[in-house]
């Protein structure tokens, strides 16, 4: 059961279960942090929960700098790679956080460039950085699915 606190004006969710790292979440009115709380206890119970803490405190900027870092070096054309990164660090999308990026976000993006050939390998190297995410950098959540 979850743990619902008033902290000045803001309402602090906390959920502590076995098994599970303790969640915590702080939201501006009670029925938005229960809501989160009973949807995050409902997939603890449903054994498919996964910490959403990591890609909620990195955005893709970071996300993108840290693949820049560890992945590009070991392509085989570097120089290409660190390119598309830099032109992804300039676009306003890269300064949300990993876990509120939809792929609406990404869908208008594509439109918005359709007029470049560029597109496909910008796209590829955030499908990859996702990937990258989700597989070794323990970010099960790192894109909602909403």
């Amino acid at each position: 059961m979850a743990t619902l606190t008033k902290r000045g004006k803001y309402w602090r969710a906390q959920i502590r279960r076995l098994g599970y790292p303790p969640q915590h979440k702080t939201f501006d009115t009670r029925a938005e942090a229960e809501a989160w709380a009973r949807a995050v206890e409902s997939e603890m119970d449903r054994g498919i929960f996964a910490s959403r803490v990591e890609a909620e405190r990195t955005t893709l900027a970071e996300a993108l700098e840290r693949y820049k870092t560890e992945i590009c070096s070991r392509k085989a054309h570097p120089a290409q790679e660190y390119q598309r990164v830099d032109r992804w660090l300039r676009e306003p999308l890269a300064h949300r956080y990993l876990a509120n990026l939809k792929g609406a976000d990404f869908a208008q993006y594509r439109d918005m460039r359709r007029a470049e050939n560029t597109i496909r390998l910008e796209l590829a190297l955030v499908s990859h950085r996702f990937e990258m995410a989700r597989k070794e950098w323990g970010m099960e959540r790192a894109c909602s699915t909403r």
